[in-house]
C-alpha cells in the first residue's frame, strides 16, 4: 500500500492520492466481534423475529375480463354473414391456500392481483381465463374482510333491492348506468381518459343504437354482486384448504348475444367486467396441542429443546423469544403432538403490555396450557397467579382449561427445593406439579407423558 501512494504521488494521481491517504489504518478498523454483533443488528438477528409476521392488512383483486369481439362471417359469396365475435376470457381469481410448511405472513405481500382474462377473437374464438394467484399461508390464518362504513349503511337496502333488480321485467338503463360507473372507475384507476361500456365496430361508435340493448342475465347477476359483496369471514385450519378471497371479472360477451330481430348485424360488443376488490385483515392464530406460558426468562424455550425437535434461541435474559416456535414432540409409538411457545407474560398483558396482545391469540387453541414457572425465585406460585389471571383478563375461560405446571430450574438450589416443598402443600391436587430441570433434562419423560394423557383425556 506504501508503494503504491509513494508511486501515485510521484506520478501526480491527485484522485488516487486522496483515495488511499483516506484509507483507514488497521487499529482504526473494527473488530471482527464488532463487525458481527453491527451486522446482527443491521440483520435483526438470524432468530429475531424481524421477518415473523402474525397479523396484516392487504388488498386482493381479481383480474379483470376480456373484452368480447365485434366480428362477422365473411366468404366469398357471403359478403354479409351472421355474427361470429367470440367473448373474452374470464379475469383470475386470488386464492388463499394453506401450507404447513409456512409459519408466517410474511409471504403474503400487501397488493394480490391477479391475472386478466385476454380478448375474444373472430371466428368465435374466446379469449382465454386470466391465470389465478394463489397464496400460500400458515395453518391457523383468519380472514376478514374491512367493510366501508358506507357500504355497511347500504346493508338494510339489500334484500329490498334485489327483488326489484333481478326482475325480468326490470329496464336495463339502470344497468348500463352501473355498468358504465364501475368500468369508468376502472378506467380511472389505469389513468385511461376513454371509458365505454361498449366495444364499436370501426366506425361505428355514432352510428350504433344502445337505447334497446338487453343485458346478459350472468352479467347483471355478477354487476349485483359488484355492487352489494357479501363480506369474507373464515378460517383457514387444515393443510391443503383453499379460500377466494377475489373473484375474477366476468368476460365481454361477443356481438352474437346481441343478435336480436329488429338487429340481426350487432356491431358492438361488451367490455370486460373488473375484478372484485376486497381489503382483506389476516390474523395468525398458531394451532398446536399444547401451548406453554411463563414469565419472561423462565426457561420455556429451554424447555422446548429438551422436549422436542425445535431449536428456539435460548439466552439468560429476558424476551430472548420474540416470536411463536412450535415443536414435534414424538414418543415411542409413533404418536406426536405439538407445543407451541410464545414470548413471556408480564403483568398487564391483557393491556398489551409488553409483547401484549401480539402473542397471547397464539394459545387460544390449544387444548392444553403448560405454565412454566422458575421455583427457584422467591414465591414462585404468585407467578402461576399472576399467568393465570392475565389469560382470565384477556379471554374470560381461558385459564380455566386444563392444565400442568413445570417447576422449572428444581435443581438450582436448596431455595428451589424449599419452594417446591411448600408450593406442593398449598396447590391445587387437580392440577399437576412436576420438577424439572430442563437444562439437564431432568424428569422430562414425566412431564412429557403426563402432556399425552391430559391430551388424551380430551379426546
Amino acid at each position: 500500500m506504501l508503494r503504491t501512494l509513494a508511486h501515485a504521488q510521484s506520478h501526480r494521481h491527485p484522485r488516487l492520492c486522496k483515495a488511499l491517504s483516506t484509507h483507514p489504518s488497521p487499529a482504526d478498523l473494527p473488530t471482527s466481534s464488532q463487525t458481527t454483533s453491527i451486522d446482527w443488528k443491521l440483520r435483526g438477528g438470524k432468530k429475531s423475529g424481524r421477518n415473523f409476521i402474525d397479523r396484516m392488512r392487504c388488498t386482493a383483486i381479481g383480474g379483470r375480463g376480456g373484452n368480447g369481439c365485434v366480428s362477422f362471417f365473411r366468404d366469398v359469396f357471403v359478403p354479409r354473414g351472421p355474427p361470429n365475435g367470440g367473448d373474452g376470457g374470464g379475469g383470475g381469481d386470488v386464492w388463499l391456500e394453506v401450507d404447513e410448511n409456512e409459519t408466517s405472513l410474511s409471504c403474503v405481500k400487501q397488493q394480490l392481483r391477479a391475472h386478466h382474462g385476454t380478448n375474444g377473437g373472430g371466428k368465435s374464438m374466446h379469449g382465454s381465463r386470466g391465470a389465478d394467484l394463489v397464496v400460500k399461508v400458515p395453518r391457523g390464518t383468519m380472514v376478514r374482510e374491512i367493510v366501508q362504513v358506507e357500504e355497511q349503511k347500504q346493508k338494510p337496502e339489500v334484500a329490498a333491492r334485489k327483488q326489484n333488480v333481478l326482475e325480468e321485467e326490470t329496464s336495463d338503463n339502470g344497468f348500463l348506468d352501473d355498468l358504465q360507473v364501475q368500468l369508468e372507475r376502472e378506467e380511472r384507476r389505469r389513468g385511461s381518459d376513454k371509458a365505454s361500456l361498449f366495444v364499436h365496430y370501426p366506425r361505428w361508435e355514432d352510428r350504433n343504437d344502445l337505447t334497446a340493448v338487453r343485458i346478459p342475465p350472468e352479467i347483471k347477476s355478477y354487476l349485483w354482486e359488484l355492487r352489494n359483496p357479501t363480506p369474507l369471514v373464515t378460517d383457514l385450519t387444515t393443510h391443503g384448504q383453499r379460500f377466494c378471497v377475489a373473484a375474477g371479472g366476468l368476460g365481454g360477451p361477443g356481438n352474437p348475444h346481441f343478435n336480436a330481430p329488429n338487429d340481426r348485424q350487432p356491431h358492438y360488443a361488451l367490455k370486460g367486467l373488473p375484478g372484485h376488490t376486497r381489503i382483506l385483515d389476516l390474523e395468525l392464530k398458531t394451532i398446536a396441542d399444547v401451548g406453554l406460558v411463563g414469565m419472561p426468562n423462565a426457561g420455556k424455550s429451554t424447555f422446548l429443546r429438551a422436549v422436542s425437535n425445535a431449536h428456539p434461541r435460548v439466552a439468560p435474559y429476558a424476551f430472548t423469544t420474540l416470536n411463536p416456535y412450535i415443536g414435534t414432540v414424538d414418543y415411542h409409538d409413533a404418536k406426536q403432538l405439538t407445543i407451541a411457545d410464545i414470548p413471556g407474560l408480564v403483568p398487564g398483558a391483557h393491556r398489551n403490555i409488553g409483547l401484549g396482545h401480539s402473542f397471547l391469540r397464539h394459545v387460544e387453541r390449544s387444548s392444553v396450557l403448560v405454565y412454566i414457572v422458575d421455583v427457584s425465585r422467591p414465591e414462585p406460585w404468585t407467578h402461576l397467579e399472576a399467568l393465570q389471571r392475565e389469560l382470565e383478563l384477556y379471554r374470560p375461560g381461558l385459564a380455566g382449561r386444563p392444565s400442568l405446571v413445570i417447576a422449572n430450574k428444581a435443581d438450582a438450589g436448596e431455595e428451589a427445593k424449599r419452594n417446591y416443598e411448600l408450593w406442593r402443600g398449598v396447590i391445587s391436587p387437580l392440577v399437576p406439579l412436576i420438577p424439572v430441570s430442563a437444562k439437564y433434562k431432568k424428569n422430562i419423560l414425566k412431564a412429557t407423558y403426563e402432556i399425552r394423557r391430559m391430551l388424551e383425556m380430551q379426546d
